[in-house]
């Protein structure tokens, strides 16, 4: 794959999943073509090829001297008829395969729900949690129970939560934690990789000027600084806990990133800032061992019941 076609689906990518997540939405303006060339480290020609491209495929609009932008009207309707057009390839291969149209939602369905599958999901703050526990049931549809690392075996033994999962699911941080308690039990552990392109983002914002995060959990507040403490510009992150901190403070020009859980507790709140989309947490093989997992279960499960 080419820069620009890489460039094209990324864009593409944060675009689909900004609105899944709900955090972009019909007219909102998107990063520049200055701004995104910089965080690629790419020729800002490449960049304009790309948003062209995507232009014709009518997922944004480019206005001359205003910027790029999200189209006001009909941008829904977009991602149904893309969502149209990968069904009928996705039936077609189905047919390829043996599986008529008609027997492939029963197909599915006995792939994704045969099994009620329960996932606890291992991280040292709530904001974290919040967002890969969401994502595991939004996406991939397991039960998903968040357990801090500090309640893992504060006790002497799992919290029930983890003794009853199907699956535990952490990430590398805290991999020399979870996996004792995994082999212990007998549990499949899946170490998620997740997307750097959101912090490495806000790493190159910080060299321009001021950052502002805002998070639920003060844990996740002392996190971030520790992971931006030798980036350069590391003096422009401000971390504001919402409930603790005064959000109005926030410039209304500033870079402003927001946990999932934040923007719960801040119930519909307007704040300051030039809002950054969230994206997906997990990596895409990170996804496809999930899927795999899901789909796999499914059909042992419905292979011993047969």
């Amino acid at each position: 794959m080419g820069k620009r076609e890489y460039i094209t689906d990324l864009i593409r990518q944060r675009v689909f999943s900004g609105l899944h997540l709900g955090s972009l939405s019909g007219g909102q303006r998107l990063p520049s073509v200055r701004d995104l060339a910089q965080e690629l480290d790419a020729d800002p020609r490449v960049v304009m090829a790309a948003y062209r491209d995507l232009e014709r495929e009518r997922l944004v609009e480019v206005r001359a001297r205003s910027g790029i932008f999200l189209p006001t009207d009909g941008i829904r309707s977009q991602l149904q008829g893309r969502t149209a057009d990968w069904m009928v390839n996705m039936l077609l291969d189905g047919l390829r395969r043996g599986v008529s149209a008609r027997d492939f939602p029963e197909r599915v369905r006995q792939a994704l729900e045969t099994v009620r599958l329960r996932a606890a999901c291992i991280e040292c703050n709530h904001d974290q949690i919040n967002a890969l526990c969401g994502e595991l049931h939004e996406d991939y549809g397991f039960d998903a129970s968040g357990v801090d690392t500090f309640e893992l075996m504060a006790h002497g033994t799992p919290p029930q939560e983890v003794a009853q999962a199907d699956v535990l699911v952490s990430t590398p941080f805290h991999v020399i934690e979870v996996q004792p308690v995994a082999t212990l039990l007998g549990k499949p552990l899946i170490i998620a990789k997740l997307q750097v392109d959101y912090f490495a983002e806000a790493a190159r914002r910080l060299q321009e000027g001021a950052v502002y995060f805002l998070v639920a959990d003060p844990r996740f507040k002392a996190k971030l600084h520790k992971i931006y403490e030798s980036a350069p510009g590391a003096q422009n992150l401000h971390v504001l806990v919402v409930g603790r901190n005064d959000v109005d403070r926030i410039p209304v020009d500033a870079p402003t990133f927001i946990t999932r859980l934040a923007r719960g507790r801040l119930g519909g709140r307007l704040v300051p800032g030039r809002l950054i989309p969230e994206v997906r947490a997990f990596l895409p093989e990170t996804a496809q061992e999930l899927i795999a997992f899901v789909v796999r279960t499914n059909l042992a499960a419905l292979g011993t019941a047969t």
